[in-house]
């Protein structure tokens, strides 16, 4: 038989406070609210739902294997909350919110800044949190509803389902070793086979360049180091032989600053495609909107110059 379900906005927004701060103590502190006025809340939300959430634990509360479930939905419907209230506002005149980014490092440099400056003449009073990330973890922070556009490589065919995929530009790659480096004056991926290489992201992201070694019979390299962080990227490739393939529109920008150098391959290396993704289940509030029609006005500007220069 069916089930009635009555959870309220409080028991959502309680069940998020308390898998946030850990424990019910600090949540309650968070929400301006007695402790024992929350474990009341959060009894009443277990109850409706007929499923424990939380148990306790050596310091605090931990999620349940079903609570883990209904905490990721509860932030779901949080957002969902959130943005209903702000497009209801910003349709009326209003310009406020808040607006949650995720960004590669080429979107960062090349994108972002420039994007800015136009969507802060329409929405001055918006809140922007930029946040940097690479996929598939900005995929997953998408699809939860922690982030409402990623800017950055685009998913694989398989791994669209639910998001809409605006494509930007094609970047080309180019391969990046110390100034001093071994493989300085390499023209051919099969001189690379036995070098060490790092990668931007993280470990389990898919190594963008394996394919073009893969179309030439060789071995696709294993990076033995990857790092989110470009600057401490960039630290372990100068004064070494250490390899990286690397966006080439962004090394205009940091060549200048640090000691390294682009390889003169003659084997091209297929481009990343570059996209602006949001949930296709969820439409953007209308200061979302402005910012993605911004990104692609930008955008267009870097498909139609530095993208053919750089190639």
């Amino acid at each position: 038989m069916r089930r009635n379900i009555s959870v309220r906005p409080a028991h959502i927004e309680t069940i998020v406070a308390i898998a946030e701060a850990g424990s019910l103590r600090a949540a309650a502190e968070m929400l301006g609210k007695t402790q024992p006025a929350l474990t009341k809340v959060l009894k009443i939300a277990e109850d409706e739902l007929g499923a424990r959430i939380f148990t306790r634990a050596a310091r605090g509360v931990e999620p349940t294997e079903i609570g883990r479930v209904i905490i990721a939905r509860a932030r779901i419907i949080q957002a969902e909350m959130r943005n209903l209230d702000e497009e209801v506002q910003q349709i009326q005149g209003a310009r406020i919110g808040t607006l949650h980014v995720t960004v590669s490092p080429l979107a960062a440099v090349r994108i972002v800044p420039q994007v800015m400056d136009r969507f802060r003449r329409k929405f001055p009073d918006v809140r922007v949190q930029v946040a940097g990330g690479h996929p598939p973890s900005t995929m997953a922070t998408l699809r939860s509803g922690d982030t409402d556009i990623v800017i950055g490589p685009e998913p694989p065919a398989d791994g669209r389902s639910g998001l809409n995929v605006r494509s930007l530009f094609s970047s080309p790659l180019s391969v990046i070793t110390g100034v001093n480096s071994r493989f300085l004056h390499a023209t051919k991926l099969s001189d690379l086979t036995d070098a060490e290489w790092v990668m931007i992201g993280p470990r389990d992201r898919v190594f963008g360049i394996g394919q073009d070694f893969t179309a030439r019979g060789l071995a696709p390299p294993k990076p033995t180091t990857a790092s989110d962080s470009i600057t401490t990227l960039l630290a372990m490739i100068e004064g070494s032989d250490r390899l990286c393939s690397f966006p080439a529109l962004l090394l205009d920008e940091v060549e200048p600053r640090w000691r390294i150098a682009r390889l003169p391959l003659e084997d091209r290396l297929n481009p990343v495609e570059i996209g602006l993704m949001t949930r296709a289940d969820r439409p953007l509030t209308p200061a979302g909107r402005s910012f993605a029609e911004a990104v692609s006005a930008q955008a267009a500007t870097i498909g139609s110059g530095d993208n053919d220069n750089q190639k």
